[in-house]
């Protein structure tokens, strides 16, 4: 960051957004963009939170067809177009996904899925056993097919929320870390201020971006943000050479993300939600996960599920248990009841929500900030969102 700015005891901003990670970051970057007077507040560092204790998917194949897949892929056709704006090599490569299949009884289900990317103009294609052979030798014997989602692709996230932060400030953003929101000061059910730990921000928007956290925030003015923490494990493995060729996910992860249960998940498995899905790094590590599981606000790594993601891994490829694991870290991701993200006003004038994106906060971090500078410029925004709303939820924001 060229400059951070310090707070005076009192300014002003027509937009201040709360939270410093990849939404918050692309938020403030297409406001600033457009010549917003926009403020980002962020209680930790940059890039902050879940935004550095996550892997670099942008990925459309974990979403089954249907609103949330082309909300997916409209995520996904901004990269190529600001990537080239942004300060930073983000790493971004459309190498695409794979997702494997390695049970008999999944196959009717996957090709339905894959028929239905299909009909939505997805660039997928089917994989049988044969050929998947000869694109990954590595893979084991039981796995049985593979759609490979050609456009999916992978970045590094905490170059992407570095590259939209400092962009953002050099169109004119103020950036504000290591400042705690202690209030939002309302008047007639209008957004006023924002209190800080550093000062006072007069303004009359203000975006909530701030993941796991927005409930709290939220509660200041008596929101009911329906979001909840769901932790997510990755292990790093030390450099590899050609053990994998590109990222792969399992048929199951798709279950796994919807709450489903699996039909061969190991009571371990299904205890901490663990599916296999795989990133080679450009620095030739391996961040191989992954698990989902409600333990609060912890972000502690655990053994147990360590061991179960590893074992995984090697039921897809043998050839990983010739790679140490050299750490692990774990993240809080903002999962909503449906699965969907919050983007959207409240009923208090001036009050917004960007969050709730769960695992798909890195591919959806620009889709979410133009549709949020769209909302608050007034204009109609580029993609439906009638189904982010937040008065979807009956008992929220009453």
């Amino acid at each position: 960051m060229s400059h951070v700015a310090g707070m005076q005891k009192h300014t002003s901003a027509e937009v201040v957004v709360i939270g410093g990670g990849a939404i918050g970051s692309a938020i403030a970057y297409h406001l600033a963009k457009q010549g917003k007077d926009v403020a980002i507040v962020e209680r930790g560092e940059f890039p902050c939170e879940t935004s550095k204790r996550c892997d670099g998917h942008v990925a459309t194949y974990d979403s089954p067809p249907g609103y949330f897949s082309k909300l997916c892929y409209a995520g996904l056709e901004l990269f190529p177009q600001i990537a080239p704006d942004l300060p930073y090599d983000i790493h971004f490569e459309p190498e695409g996904l794979g997702l494997l299949i390695d049970d008999e009884r999944d196959m009717e289900a996957a090709i339905s899925n894959y028929e239905g990317k299909l009909k939505e103009g997805a660039p997928v294609t089917l994989w049988d056993q044969t050929e998947l052979r000869l694109h990954e030798p590595n893979i084991a014997d039981r796995v049985l097919a593979c759609i490979n989602f050609t456009g999916d692709s992978k970045l590094n996230p905490m170059r992407l929320t570095f590259g939209l932060m400092y962009r953002a400030q050099e169109y004119g953003a103020k950036i504000y870390p290591q400042t705690s929101v202690t209030g939002i000061s309302l008047q007639n059910e209008k957004v006023t201020a924002v209190r800080t730990s550093q000062g006072t921000i007069t303004t009359p928007n203000v975006v909530l971006a701030c993941g796991a956290w927005t409930p709290e925030l939220g509660n200041m003015v008596g929101l009911d943000i329906p979001i909840r923490p769901r932790q997510g494990q990755i292990l790093v493995t030390e450099r590899v050479q050609s053990l994998v060729g590109k990222n792969y996910a399992e048929f199951g992860y798709v279950a796994a993300k919807g709450g489903r249960k699996r039909l061969s998940a190991t009571p371990e498995m299904e205890a901490y939600g663990v599916a296999f899905v795989t990133e080679p790094t450009e620095s030739d590590t391996v961040l191989i996960g992954s698990s989902r599981r409600f333990v609060g606000m912890n972000s502690k790594p655990d053994a147990a599920v360590m061991r179960t993601i590893a074992q995984r891994a090697t039921h897809f490829f043998p050839a990983y248990r010739q790679a140490r694991v050299i750490r692990s870290y774990a993240g809080v991701r903002p999962a909503t009841p449906d699965g969907k993200p919050i983007i959207s006003d409240t009923r208090i004038s001036g009050m917004y929500v960007a969050s709730g994106h769960e695992g798909n906060g890195i591919g959806l971090s620009l889709i979410t900030g133009q549709l949020m500078a769209d909302i608050l410029e007034g204009k109609t925004p580029v993609f439906d969102i009638a189904p982010l709303t937040l008065n979807r939820f009956s008992a929220s924001d009453k």
